[in-house]
C-alpha cells in the first residue's frame, strides 16, 4: 500500500511547531523563575514591615517590664509611670495586629500564635497593682513573652540578596544587644531596693552584659558604614555613658547593690535613654531593610515586565518567520507544482498540436514561463527557471519531430498521439 509522503508545508509546520514548543518551554521556565523572584521580593518587603511593627511591640514590653519589675521590687515612684507605658504597649500591639490583617502567610501565622503568649499580661498588671506581684515571676513572665516574639523566624534570614541579608542580620544582632541591656535594666531595678542581687541574678547580670558586648562587637561585620555610625552616635551620648558607669559599679560590687551608688530613678533614666537610642538605630535598620526589599521588588517587577515583553516579541517574531517561510517556500512550491502539471498535461501538448496543424495563433514558441508568486524564495525561482528550460527543450524537440514526420491524413491520428506522448515523456 503506497503511503503519500508529507508535503513540504507539513514538514515545515512540524519543525516550526517543535521549535516553538521548545522555545515556549524555555520561556515558561524562565518566566516561572522571574515570577518566583518577584514574589520573594514582595514577601520580603511585607516581612520587613511586619518585623518593624513586631519590634515596636517588643520595645514597649521591654520598657513595661523594667517599670513593672522595679515597681514590684520596691521602687514605688514607678507607679506613676506605669499607666502611660501600658497604653504605649497596647498601642504597639494594636499597630502590629493591623499589620497582620489580610495576611495568611506563615510569618503572619507565627506572629498571631505568639501573641497568644501575651494573654497573661493582664494578670501580671493586676498583681503589680494590688501588691501581690513578685519580682521573679514578673520578670520571667515578661521575658518569656518577649523572647518568643523576638525569636520569631519571619523569613528575613533566607533572602538571596547579600545586602538585604546583611541588613537583616545587623537588625537581629542589634535586637539581641537591646534585649540583653533591657534585661540588665529590669534585674537591677527589681533588686536595688533589696541591696543586693537576688539568687543567681548576679551571674545572670554578668552573662547578659557579656552577651550585649559580644553582640555589639559583631555588629560591624554585618552593618554598613552608615549603620555603624548611627550605632556609635547612640552609644556615645552622655546618658549612655552614665548608664555604662552605673553598670560598671554593679559589675564590681560583687553582688551588692547600694541605692546610693546606683539610684533607681537615675539608673532607669540613663538605661532608658540608651535603650531609646538603640531603638532609634533599630528603626533606621528596619527602614533600610524595608527600602532594600522594596527596591528588590521593584527591580523584580521591572525584570518580569521586560521578560514578558521579550517573550512576546520572540514568539511574535518566530510566528512571523514561520508564516514567511510558508509563504516563500511551501505556497510557491504548491503553485509551481500545479502549473507544472498543467504545462505537462495541457499547455505543452496543445502548443505542439497547434504547431503541427500550423495554427500557432500568434504564439510562435513554447508555452509562457511559469508564473511564480512574488514572495517566492530564491530556491523556488531557480526551480521555476529550470522547469522553463526543460519546457523549452521539450517543445523544441517535439516540434522538430513534427516537422520531420509526414503529416497524418486527419487530426487525431496515431502520429499526433505518439508526439504528445513523447512530449510528456520529455517534460517528465
Amino acid at each position: 500500500m503506497d503511503v503519500t509522503p508529507p508535503t513540504t508545508r507539513a514538514r515545515l509546520l512540524r519543525f516550526l511547531v517543535l521549535a516553538l514548543a521548545v522555545l515556549l518551554a524555555l520561556l515558561g521556565a524562565a518566566a516561572a523563575q522571574q515570577i518566583s523572584e518577584h514574589r520573594d521580593a514582595a514577601a520580603t518587603a511585607d516581612h520587613a514591615r511586619l518585623e518593624i511593627a513586631l519590634q515596636g511591640l517588643v520595645h514597649g514590653l521591654q520598657k513595661e517590664r523594667g517599670l513593672t519589675t522595679g515597681y514590684v521590687g520596691g521602687v514605688r515612684q514607678f507607679g506613676a509611670k506605669l499607666p502611660a507605658q501600658r497604653r504605649a504597649t497596647d498601642t504597639a500591639r494594636a499597630r502590629l495586629e493591623r499589620e497582620l490583617r489580610g495576611r495568611d502567610d506563615a510569618a503572619a501565622a507565627s506572629v498571631r500564635a505568639s501573641l497568644g503568649r501575651l494573654d497573661g499580661l493582664t494578670a501580671i498588671r493586676r498583681h503589680a497593682d494590688d501588691g501581690t506581684g513578685a519580682f521573679q515571676e514578673t520578670f520571667a513572665s515578661f521575658s518569656t513573652g518577649i523572647t518568643v516574639l523576638d525569636r520569631l523566624d519571619l523569613g528575613l534570614d533566607d533572602v538571596h540578596d547579600v545586602r538585604l541579608r546583611a541588613a537583616c542580620r545587623a537588625l537581629d544582632i542589634l535586637g539581641d544587644a537591646k534585649e540583653s541591656a533591657d534585661e540588665e535594666r529590669a534585674i537591677v531595678l527589681g533588686s536595688v531596693r533589696a541591696g543586693r542581687f537576688r539568687g543567681d541574678d548576679y551571674n545572670r547580670f554578668l552573662q547578659l552584659r557579656a552577651a550585649r558586648l559580644a553582640a555589639l562587637e559583631s555588629f560591624p561585620r554585618s552593618a554598613t558604614a552608615a549603620q555603624r555610625r548611627r550605632l556609635d552616635a547612640a552609644l556615645g551620648t552622655a546618658e549612655a555613658e552614665r548608664a555604662l558607669a552605673y553598670e560598671s559599679v554593679a559589675v564590681h560590687a560583687d553582688g551588692r547593690l547600694a541605692a546610693a551608688a546606683i539610684p533607681p530613678m537615675a539608673w532607669w533614666e540613663s538605661m532608658t535613654s540608651a535603650d531609646d537610642g538603640l531603638r532609634a538605630v533599630q528603626i533606621s535598620l528596619g527602614k533600610d531593610v524595608e527600602e532594600r526589599a522594596a527596591a528588590l521588588r521593584s527591580a523584580a517587577q521591572r525584570d518580569l515586565l521586560l521578560f514578558v515583553l521579550f517573550a512576546f516579541g520572540t514568539v511574535t517574531a518566530l510566528g512571523h518567520l514561520a508564516l514567511d517561510c510558508v509563504r516563500s517556500v511551501s505556497t510557491p512550491l504548491a503553485v509551481l507544482a500545479q502549473q507544472a502539471l498543467e504545462v505537462a498535461a495541457t499547455r505543452l501538448p496543445r502548443a505542439v498540436a497547434a504547431g503541427r496543424r500550423g495554427t500557432w495563433g500568434g504564439h510562435h514558441g513554447p508555452p509562457a514561463p511559469l508564473a511564480v508568486p512574488g514572495r517566492a524564495g530564491a530556491e523556488v525561482l531557480h526551480v521555476a527557471e529550470a522547469f522553463d528550460r526543460v519546457q523549452r527543450v521539450a517543445f523544441d524537440l517535439a516540434t522538430e519531430q513534427v516537422v520531420l514526420r509526414p503529416a497524418p491524413l486527419e487530426d487525431g491520428a496515431e502520429p499526433f498521439s505518439s508526439s504528445v506522448r513523447e512530449v510528456r515523456s520529455a517534460t517528465c
